[in-house]
């Protein structure tokens, strides 16, 4: 049995998710403490998602996701060819691009700046993720998902990054996609599980 942990509504909601999908048995913790002793142990950096494998902590989503569905062989994530490439772009893009893009506007106020300042990077910062989502839009202007005709990992991740309440605008396309992705079983049982309301489809 595997062991999430998890903070409500964070990143590891997507692990949380791809599990849900796979039908695996697993212990979900709420580890909202990220600096608590006994989890600093497991992950020294402090951060979630973790999952514990045979009593192996395991770290980095989108690597726990990418092996997760190479494990359990599933259809989010194709096992090669171009559909794979693609899948994998887009996965990536979400962990890679656009979560960092997203969690510097988060760490402003951890900054110590002073008002004036911090309001410069908050816009500058917005700016950029907002161009993040604009790539997201005209992508899915193009294709039913962010990889192609098929769901996989990267829509979920994207589904979960859109519900984090930064001020962005997010176009039809992309809230077509998640508001389909959030309806899944999978991705209902997630937020209820982690006490979470989805309001970015709204």
């Amino acid at each position: 049995m595997y062991t999430l942990y998890y903070k409500p509504g964070a990143c590891s909601m997507a692990v949380h998710v791809v599990l849900n999908e796979l039908g695996v048995p697993f212990k979900a913790i709420n580890q909202t403490d990220l600096k608590d002793p006994e989890f600093m142990k497991l992950n020294p950096r402090g951060q979630v998602p973790l999952l514990v494998v045979d009593n192996e902590p395991v770290k980095e989503g989108a690597a726990l996701i990418t092996w997760l569905l190479d494990e359990h062989k599933s259809p989010l994530l194709p096992t090669s060819g171009l559909e794979r490439a693609k899948a994998l772009e887009w996965l990536m893009w979400c962990n890679a691009s656009l979560h960092p893009a997203c969690s510097r506007i988060f760490g402003l106020s951890k900054m110590g700046l002073d008002a004036e300042i911090t309001e410069t990077l908050n816009k500058a910062f917005s700016a950029q993720v907002q161009v993040l989502w604009d790539e997201a839009e005209a992508r899915l202007g193009t294709t039913k998902y962010l990889a192609g005709d098929s769901v996989t990992a990267a829509d979920i991740l994207l589904t979960v990054i859109a519900n984090w309440g930064l001020p962005r605008t997010l176009g039809p396309n992309v809230k077509r996609l998640i508001a389909e992705i959030s309806r899944r079983p999978s991705y209902q049982k997630a937020l209820q599980a982690e006490g979470v309301e989805y309001k970015a489809a709204a």
